[in-house]
C-alpha cells in the first residue's frame, strides 16, 4: 500500500468519523436509535483503522445508521446523512450489496418527497463513479429518474431529466 493510499484512507476514516459524530449530536434527542447506531458505527471506524478492515466491509456497516437517518424524514438528519453517502460512493468503497441499500433508501425517499434533488445527485453519483451498480438496482435507479422527471417542482424535474 503506497504512502497517498493509506493517507487517503487515514483521512476518508476522520472525516467519515467526523460526519457520523454530526449525526449522533443532531439526532440526540428526537432520534435515539440513529444516534446509538452512529456512535457504533464511530466504534467501528477506529477499530478498523487499528487493523486492516477492507473498506468494503466496513462501509456496508456504516451504511446502518445512514438509512435510519434517512428513515427519519427529518430534513437535516437526511441530508447528512446523504452527505455521508455521496462520500463513500466517491471514495467507491460501496459494494454491490451497498449499492443496494442506497437504491433502496433512494427508493423511500422519493416516495416520502424528501431531498429530491439531494436523491439525484446521489444516484448520479452511484451510476457514475463505479459499477457496482447493475441489474435490477440499477433499473430501480432509472425508474426514480423517470418518476421525478415528472415532479411539479421544475428544478426536480429538470435534475431528473439531466439525470437520466
Amino acid at each position: 500500500m503506497s504512502r497517498d493510499t493509506s493517507e487517503e484512507i487515514k483521512k476518508l476514516l476522520d472525516n467519515l468519523q467526523s460526519d457520523l459524530k454530526n449525526i449522533s449530536l443532531e439526532t440526540k434527542r428526537r432520534h435515539p436509535g440513529v444516534k446509538e447506531s452512529a456512535e457504533e458505527a464511530i466504534v467501528k471506524i477506529r477499530n478498523a483503522s487499528a487493523s486492516s478492515t477492507p473498506l468494503t466491509y466496513l462501509s456496508n456497516q456504516i451504511l446502518y445508521p445512514l438509512v435510519q437517518g434517512c428513515e427519519t424524514k427529518d430534513t437535516k438528519v437526511v441530508n447528512l446523512s446523504l452527505q455521508v453517502i455521496q462520500r463513500l460512493i466517491t471514495a467507491q468503497v460501496l459494494d454491490g450489496k451497498g449499492a443496494k441499500y442506497v437504491v433502496e433508501t433512494m427508493w423511500m425517499l422519493m416516495e416520502a418527497g424528501l431531498e429530491e434533488v439531494r436523491l439525484l445527485q446521489t444516484l448520479t453519483l452511484l451510476t457514475t463513479t463505479n459499477t457496482v451498480l447493475q441489474g435490477d438496482s440499477l433499473a430501480r435507479c432509472l425508474v426514480i429518474c423517470f418518476r421525478l422527471a415528472f415532479s411539479k417542482d421544475s428544478t426536480v424535474s429538470t435534475t431528473a431529466g439531466a439525470t437520466v
